[in-house]
């Protein structure tokens, strides 16, 4: 509780600050109810989903709405205080200039009135990070992208020439809150008449049966060559409370029930090999590994069926993997395919200009394809969301790989 009062007193103060602006520009009691009203209605949905809920489910949509909420209001905040606060860096000098030099008689200390272009700039500058989040929560979410490669390798068996993946990651179907947009996408996944779907891991954000109203839905996608996945931090039910070990061991067998239902193959540190014109592929499907986070992902397990000649596509949810595990190990990974990051649903994408998130300061490889020493890692911005229940500049993605035989064009 004494967490959550400095927590508390903290943005009061950035209200506070903030609140200079509108009262700058507006000078009405009007605007000053309207937005203390404001204020207390979105601190107070925070909290009351946060601390006098039972939150033992771990993340839902009405936590993520008070996030997403949270998030909306208080970021451009932090942008008006920014801007309030430069104007004061101009103003105390001043103010102290009076009051040491041109006033030495009375004393009287007072700052020099706030200017009305200053706050006017502050809140046009705020508008523009209250408007993306607000689009990233109601239109930004939906806004499947699919996302087309051709990758070329040398090696590729050539009855594979022009084969097509489509890989989906990240899910969360706990974050849903709209069948209609979601069938949208996965009709957009089959319109990509891909010879195989491979999902990348976190199907739910904790619970297997978050995906039970879902499920009907799922059981849509069609692939001539089937549909592989594997699983994600967020679906063994690390991040829920369990009043025993059994019904988390429960959940975890229903959560592997339900992508069975679906029509997943599910690679639990297995592989498969996918036959055309008697060539062979092998699908290896790890589970879990990632730096910081569970680390159940059992390279050698995975592979033990395979030829170290095979082509290779490497399912494993955590891009941490691939650098710290798999692109150094004695075999040849051709292609990797992760997801995880979700490119922090944040960023800035323009294609061949520039390419940043926040999370590339956690993730080296955290969205899109990389490469090195001659093997492939592609890092999907996955399907869902979690906790903020928008994006913004990251898009969800759908990706389609066409594999081909040869070099790569210059």
């Amino acid at each position: 509780m004494i967490r959550w009062i400095i927590v508390i007193v903290i943005l009061g103060i950035i209200d506070f600050y903030a609140f200079q602006a509108f009262k700058t520009i507006f000078k009405s009691k009007a605007t000053g109810y309207t937005y203390v009203i404001l204020s207390v209605t979105v601190i107070g949905y925070l909290l009351y989903h946060t601390i006098f809920t039972d939150r033992s489910g771990g993340l839902n949509t009405k936590i993520n709405l008070a996030i997403g909420l949270f998030l909306t209001f208080y970021i451009p905040k932090l942008v008006l205080v920014i801007v309030m606060f430069g104007e004061d860096l101009i103003r105390i000098p001043q103010a102290l200039f009076h009051y040491f030099f041109q006033d030495s008689t009375s004393r009287i200390f007072y700052f020099p009135s706030r200017r009305v272009f200053i706050s006017k700039i502050g809140v046009i500058l705020a508008a523009i990070p209250f408007s993306a989040f607000l689009y990233g929560m109601f239109k930004g979410r939906y806004n499947f992208k699919v996302l087309n490669y051709k990758m070329y390798f040398e090696d590729l068996p050539e009855a594979f020439d022009g084969y097509r993946i489509t890989q989906i990651s990240d899910i969360h179907i706990g974050s849903f809150d709209n069948k209609e947009k979601l069938e949208y996408a996965i009709d957009l996944i089959n319109e990509q008449a891909s010879d195989t779907i491979l999902f990348t891991g976190d199907l739910v954000n904790n619970r297997a049966d978050e995906m039970i109203r879902w499920k009907d839905s799922f059981t849509k996608l069609k692939a001539r060559d089937g549909l592989f996945s594997i699983l994600g931090n967020h679906d063994y039910g690390d991040y829920t409370r369990w009043e025993t070990e059994e019904l988390k061991k429960l959940n975890f067998q229903n959560l592997i029930n339900i992508q069975k239902e679906i029509g997943f193959d599910l690679l639990l540190n297995e592989s498969r090999f996918i036959e055309k014109d008697n060539q062979r592929i092998a699908i290896i499907g790890v589970e879990n590994w990632g730096k910081g986070f569970k680390q159940k992902g059992d390279l050698k397990k995975a592979s033990e069926i395979i030829d170290p000649k095979d082509f290779k596509i490497l399912l494993s949810h955590d891009p941490s993997h691939w650098e710290y595990q798999v692109v150094d190990d004695e075999y040849h990974y051709h292609l990797t395919l992760s997801g995880h990051t979700h490119g922090m649903q944040f960023g800035i994408e323009i294609p061949g200009l520039i390419k940043w998130s926040p999370v590339k300061w956690r993730y080296k490889y955290w969205a899109g394809i990389y490469e090195k020493n001659k093997q492939f890692i592609n890092v999907n911005r996955g399907f869902g969301v979690l906790a903020y229940p928008g994006r913004v500049g990251i898009w969800p993605e759908i990706t389609v790989i066409e594999l081909k035989k040869g070099q790569q064009p210059a």
